[in-house]
């Protein structure tokens, strides 16, 4: 706020300075002229000229100039062609002379005006404007400063008690969660052995079914609240970068997560080189986090059949992570909506639900001055890739 109170004032203090010039010279022309032509119409030598002026007499049988004139100015002066009258500029020592030419019987008076008394009044009057509006500037920017600061602290108090509460809420909300999926998959192998007893009873298949989504949501359940807790920490806490290979981790990835993947019937392909050339700066665990999301929710919009690739390598400077799925896709015009909060994008059977994902993903790679794309996959389905500055080589 303060810089853009600073810089609306400077552009307006710049245009005031420019402003004040422009009529400075046009109201001080007007006054020369006046000066030049008052003078050449009533001298009658070159003697008494006023202040500020010079006079010269031209005869046939010479000249005569007021003795303070220049000479090169009094020279000039009396080479003013016969046929010149009224307002006409002289030129000698560099510089453009205002001057009067008056014709009475015969005899011709020029008045010139010494034009180094408006240049020293237009320098002071500039320089006087310039450094008011420099404290006008500097003022106003402080007036911004101060203004911007009060106004934000609340904003901020607020923001960091909202903070703070989805950090609380959520660490609270992960031990009885916990308990719940715990006490919901013991449930789950009871009814399973259940099933098992019954011998094919639909209603035990039935009760089976109703414990595994049971045990889904609060899997998700958790999943939500672990990652608002992670958006909390990632916000205020500063962990130490280090040196990763982002082509390892993404096999690390892919390493833990095929049994996921097999479990819905996907195909997990690693194709991520970790060889060392993908050295990034940064910290493992969010990268890590990022990685591992991307392929969650790869695997979780493939159909089963279909397979998930992960794949790395050098781009420009950049070290590349593409996630490709051959699943229902992404309409491009919900890339950018996918990267909030809890978004739902609008193509497919219902579209792409992200939760807190994808927006902690983008989040974490912006921190690390990278980026993350979305494009269709050929032939169908999404590639999700994040671009990240290599690290500098030592």
């Amino acid at each position: 706020m303060a810089l853009r109170v600073g810089a609306t004032t400077a552009l307006v203090v710049l245009l005031a300075i420019i402003g004040t010039a422009v009529l400075f010279d046009r109201q001080q022309l007007a006054e020369i002229r006046g000066r030049t032509e008052t003078t050449a119409r009533t001298a009658d030598d070159v003697v008494d000229s006023p202040p500020g002026t010079w006079l010269v007499k031209l005869t046939d049988s010479g000249h005569e100039a007021t003795r303070s004139m220049p000479s090169e100015l009094a020279a000039a002066a009396s080479a003013v062609r016969p046929d010149v009258s009224g307002p006409t500029s002289l030129t000698a020592d560099g510089r453009s002379w205002p001057a009067w030419v008056d014709r009475r019987e015969g005899v011709r008076y020029v008045a010139v005006y010494d034009i180094r008394l408006h240049t020293g009044e237009e320098q002071r009057l500039l320089v006087s404007t310039a450094a008011a509006g420099v404290v006008g500037v500097l003022l106003a920017a402080l007036t911004g400063l101060l203004a911007g600061r009060r106004a934000v602290r609340p904003l901020g108090e607020a923001m960091e008690l909202q903070r703070q509460f989805v950090a609380d809420a959520s660490h609270e909300l992960r031990t009885p969660l916990a308990v719940i999926s715990t006490r919901a998959q013991m449930l789950r192998r009871h009814v399973a052995a259940d099933v098992a007893a019954a011998d094919g009873d639909p209603a035990a298949a039935r009760r089976l079914a109703e414990v595994d989504q049971l045990v889904h949501d609060t899997q998700a359940m958790a999943d939500v609240v672990s990652d608002l807790l992670l958006s909390a920490q990632l916000e205020h806490v500063d962990e130490v970068a280090e040196r990763v290979d982002l082509g390892a981790l993404a096999s690390e990835v892919v390493r833990s997560l095929m049994p996921y993947a097999a479990d819905h019937g996907v195909t997990l392909v690693d194709e991520a080189s970790g060889g060392g050339d993908g050295l990034v700066q940064g910290v493992r665990p969010s990268l890590r986090r990022s990685v591992l999301a991307l392929v969650d929710n790869a695997i979780a919009h493939s159909e089963k059949g279909t397979q998930v690739e992960v794949r790395s390598g050098i781009e420009d400077g950049q070290v590349r992570v593409d996630v490709v799925d051959h699943g229902d896709g992404v309409d491009a015009a919900d890339v950018e909506n996918l990267s909030r909060r809890f978004s739902r994008g609008d193509g497919g059977s219902g579209g792409r639900r992200v939760g807190l994902g994808l927006a902690l993903v983008t989040q974490i790679v912006r921190s690390h001055g990278g980026r993350l794309e979305v494009t269709e996959t050929p032939g169908g389905g999404a590639t999700f890739s994040l671009l990240i500055p290599a690290a500098e080589p030592g």
